[in-house]
């Protein structure tokens, strides 16, 4: 950014003094010769620009960096860890409405997830508590869990 604005002062400064002594030059055919050669210099100074940005581009172009060294290990875990509550707390209310759906009310779901094998994260275990006056329902509530988490639950009655 510096070079750039260093390139556009002295852009600004050429011009600014090409004007000046463009103004005080001779009349006739060496205004001329004298207007070209303000202009050239004015001109050398603009492609300047050119020559710096190849070598810039070469710089670039030859640049290399290390993967590892953007690994942050303590914001992967931060992230997995959001991901893992919020998806919990998605899948709780999602069961929570498909109970109340077959008018099961239940005192409280927990979930809890995990990593699988390839490292994706999982449902690990579903536990659902329900009211005492729907114990014989226990075995219909376990059947929609599973159906929809793929998970045997665990029920608890109180």
């Amino acid at each position: 950014m510096q070079s750039l604005q260093e390139w556009a002062f002295a852009v600004c400064c050429t011009c600014v003094i090409g004007a000046m002594l463009t103004m005080v030059a001779p009349t006739g055919s060496s205004r001329r010769l004298f207007s070209m050669i303000v202009t050239l210099m004015t001109l050398c100074v603009l492609f300047r620009s050119f020559s710096a940005a190849r070598d810039w581009t070469r710089r670039v172009t030859q640049y290399t960096f290390e993967e590892s060294a953007l690994e942050n290990p303590a914001l992967e875990a931060e992230v997995e860890s959001g991901a893992k509550r919020v998806y919990a707390a998605y899948l709780k209310e999602n069961l929570r409405r498909v109970l109340e759906g077959e008018g099961i009310l239940c005192k409280s779901i927990d979930v809890s997830m995990d990593n699988s094998e390839d490292g994706c994260i999982c449902i690990g275990q579903v536990e659902v508590i329900v009211k005492n006056e729907d114990v014989d329902r226990t075995d219909s509530i376990r059947e929609l869990v599973k159906s929809c988490t793929g998970v045997e639950p665990v029920i608890i009655t109180r």
